[in-house]
């Protein structure tokens, strides 16, 4: 076998660590999910972080609706000739005082309010029974009968003008939101059949008025906005699931990753300098390293985000600067065993500075425990944000972090266990991966390995 240089062996029993490896892989991927959150949020979910659906609620796996923020289209052109109520083969617009006014997709905007609050208004039966005044009793099912027949049955007159002006009252309106013919409207079918009316007239012209005319002809005319789907579910607000767990994985090891090189370069000055320095100077630093050990971690924590105030930097700062305390007696003891090494007084008899022993010579031959014990603090400073979150301290709303995605959900999990099972789960795998990661350095690094 031919001669390595040691961070070549130490790779080669990495990389045949097969619970380390799958580990690295594992927090790679989560990392660049992380990283690349806005643009797999944009192109792919095409929901962002706080898009609120607030008529989709706790949805469940798998439910589709139309993107607000990053709105695609399907280039189905049949709804314009709904859209098009005076046949002249283009949806105007006009700017007045107040702005830009288009009829038509005006009458789009007000129809989608009656199509968003049918079924919250009207569903008061089960199945085909009849309605019974004063009684209520709703499945989550349309049917003929609860449908509206005319203006008069619905409350909102400018609501219930442009459904008339649509003709979508009566029998020939839910006969085309009833997609599957079988006499009852569920909320995902009438979302369906109504994407039409969610067209915005700003973004419209924007984006699609290549002409500039301010109107939107059938050459134009994008189609309906495509449902996307919301693979995890919906948490309280509407909001994807998988779009904040990607936006949460950003938060959260970004805190830890920058939390553990804070507790590092603590960590390691302070240790090296009381190792090196020895007699009465350790006893002191350590001395001081004991009191703070006797502190509790959150009283610590919570004194420092009080004092600079609650804000996602100052968290992993605080994370950072009470998490040194172990990285310094480790470091400590490998400094009292490497200064009096054969090397060391080598370098001392040739005259070399002793800052410069301690930095070019100690540290570097200490640098294996110092990396695997910063691998494994990952994972710790992850579970600590995400128990200081869990208790509000930590990462603030409208932003997600692991934590806070399963203090939300450990709140609702009997009625929604979508909400603590997919963050959970998550958290899990990734502690797993990093303890996993931080044993195979640590045999990677042993000089008694294979």
């Amino acid at each position: 076998m031919p001669d390595r240089s040691p961070a070549r062996e130490a790779f080669r029993r990495f990389r045949h660590n097969r619970r380390a490896w799958f580990g690295a892989w594992f927090v790679g991927c989560v990392g660049l999910c992380g990283l690349f959150a806005p643009l797999i949020s944009h192109h792919l979910l095409h929901f962002s972080e706080d898009e609120q659906h607030t008529f989709w609620v706790f949805a469940p796996p798998g439910t589709q609706d139309v993107a607000i923020d990053f709105p695609t289209y399907d280039g189905d052109k049949t709804a314009f000739a709904l859209l098009d109520r005076n046949h002249d083969g283009k949806l105007g617009c006009a700017r007045t005082v107040t702005g830009l006014h288009c009829p038509e997709l005006q009458t789009a905007w007000w129809a989608e309010r009656f199509f968003a609050f049918l079924h919250d208004l009207k569903d008061t039966a089960q199945g085909h029974d009849q309605p019974v005044a004063g009684k209520r009793v709703p499945d989550g099912l349309i049917s003929m009968q609860e449908y509206p027949q005319t203006p008069a049955d619905w409350h909102d007159p400018r609501v219930a003008q442009a459904i008339g002006d649509l003709g979508l009252f009566g029998r020939r309106g839910f006969e085309l939101l009833d997609a599957n013919r079988d006499g009852l409207l569920s909320r995902q079918e009438v979302i369906g059949q109504t994407r039409w009316s969610r067209l915005q007239q700003n973004q419209l012209l924007r984006d699609f008025d290549r002409n500039g005319d301010l109107a939107i002809d059938r050459d134009e005319f994008p189609g309906q906005p495509a449902l996307h789907t919301f693979w995890l579910g919906t948490d309280q607000k509407g909001r994807d699931l998988l779009a904040r767990l990607l936006f949460g994985a950003r938060v959260s090891l970004a805190i830890a990753l920058l939390a553990t090189c804070i507790s590092v370069v603590i960590g390691v000055s302070y240790g090296a300098l009381s190792g090196w320095l020895g007699g009465r100077w350790d006893g002191l630093m350590m001395r001081v390293v004991d009191v703070l050990y006797g502190l509790p971690f959150l009283f610590l924590v919570i004194l420092l985000l009080v004092v600079a105030g609650r804000s996602t930097v100052n968290l992993f700062v605080a994370l950072g600067a009470v998490s040194w305390l172990s990285m310094a007696r480790i470091v400590r003891g490998q400094v009292l065993s490497l200064r009096r090494r054969p090397f060391v007084e080598a370098a001392v008899a040739i005259g070399v500075g002793q800052t410069r022993i301690l930095w070019r010579h100690i540290l570097p031959n200490a640098l294996g425990p110092i990396v695997v014990y910063a691998t494994l603090s990952v994972p710790a400073v992850i579970v600590e944000e995400a128990f200081l979150s869990f208790l509000g301290l930590g990462v603030q709303p409208p932003a997600a972090s692991w934590g806070t995605l399963i203090s939300e959900g450990a709140r609702l999990m009997a009625q929604h266990p979508w909400l603590i099972i997919y963050p959970g789960s998550l958290l899990t795998g990734t502690l797993f991966a990093l303890h996993f990661i931080g044993d195979g350095l640590r045999d990677a690094a042993d000089p008694r390995g294979d």
